[in-house]
C-alpha cells in the first residue's frame, strides 16, 4: 500500500492555495487545507480543513496538533498565505505594512516554526514558499510589498541552509501576476491612498492602475498545476518562476541601472 503524503496548505479559501488543493488531492495525496475562516473552506475538496491564522501563533499551534493527532506526520508544508497593499512609501500606511508583513513574512516563520519540528522526527519534509516575481525587482508604488516578498527570498535560502542536514527541502515559487483575487484585494487595502488625487504620486498611481488594466493575468489553475509538479520533483531547486511574463523574467536578469531605466520608462 502506497504510504501516505500529507500536505499542509495555507491561504486556501481563493486563488492558487484553492485550486493547489484539489490538484494535489486528486494526485492522491492527504491534503491539509486552511484558511482564517474555516467557512471560505466549505465548497473546498479536502482530507482535512481547519482554521489558521498564520499570524496567530495559538491558531497555528492548535492546527499543528490536529493534523498531528490525525496523520501522525507532514511531509509537505506550502506557506502561500499572503497579500498586497500599494502605496509610495512617503504615504503608505506604516501599521497596515506591518499587519502586510505579519501575514507574508512573520506569518511563514510562524509556520516554519511549528512544522520543522515534526519534519525533524521523520528526517524528511518539504517547505514550499509562495514568494513573488517582485521579490526580484521592485516596482514604484509598490516597494514595501516587495520588501515582504525580497524577504522570503532571504528566509528561503536560510532555511534551506540550516535544514540540509536533516534533509528537509526548502525552495520559494515566484510567481508572476495571476488571476485571482489579489489584485482585488489589493485596490481594496489602498483604495483611499490609489484614488487621492491631490497626491503628488498620482501619476504613479494612474499608471499602475492603466498597467493593471492591460496586464495578462495567468489562469490559477496553469499556475497551481505548475506548483504542483514543482512540489512532485524529488528534489527541489532553490527557486523557480511560475506564470512569469517574458518581460519581467528578463529584468530580473538586468543590472540594477538598467532595471531602474526601464521602470521608469514604464
Amino acid at each position: 500500500m502506497k504510504e501516505e503524503i500529507v500536505a499542509l496548505i495555507t491561504g486556501c479559501s481563493t486563488g492558487i492555495g484553492k485550486v493547489l488543493c484539489k490538484i494535489l488531492l486528486d494526485k492522491g495525496y492527504t491534503v491539509v487545507a486552511t484558511a482564517r475562516n474555516v467557512e471560505a473552506l466549505k465548497d473546498l475538496s479536502a482530507s482535512l480543513k481547519l482554521s489558521l491564522d498564520v499570524t496567530q501563533r495559538e491558531s497555528i499551534y492548535a492546527a499543528i496538533n490536529e493534523v498531528i493527532s490525525q496523520f501522525h506526520k507532514i511531509d509537505i508544508l506550502v506557506n502561500n498565505a499572503g497579500y498586497s497593499i500599494r502605496g509610495a512609501l512617503e504615504e503608505i500606511d506604516v501599521n497596515g505594512t506591518k499587519s502586510m508583513f505579519d501575514v507574508n513574512v512573520f506569518g511563514i516563520m510562524n509556520m516554519n516554526q511549528a512544522v520543522v519540528p515534526e519534519m525533524r522526527k521523520k528526517q524528511s519534509g518539504k517547505i514550499i514558499n509562495i514568494g513573488s516575481i517582485s521579490g526580484k525587482f521592485v516596482q514604484p508604488i509598490n516597494g514595501a510589498y516587495c520588501a515582504s516578498k525580497y524577504a522570503v527570498e532571504a528566509l528561503s535560502d536560510a532555511l534551506r541552509l540550516e535544514l540540509h542536514d536533516y534533509n528537509i527541502q526548502v525552495t520559494v515559487i515566484e510567481p508572476g501576476p495571476v488571476k485571482t483575487n489579489f489584485f482585488k484585494t489589493l485596490v481594496h487595502n489602498s483604495s483611499d491612498l490609489i484614488s487621492n488625487p491631490d497626491s503628488c504620486y498620482s501619476h504613479f498611481y494612474e499608471s499602475d492602475a492603466r498597467n493593471r488594466s492591460k496586464q495578462e493575468l495567468t489562469d490559477p489553475t496553469e499556475a497551481a498545476k505548475a506548483i504542483s509538479d514543482i512540489i512532485l520533483k524529488k528534489q527541489l531547486n532553490s527557486r523557480y518562476k511560475v506564470a512569469v511574463p517574458l518581460t519581467y523574467s528578463m529584468i530580473t536578469y538586468f543590472p540594477d541601472s538598467l532595471k531602474e531605466y526601464f521602470m521608469k520608462k514604464r
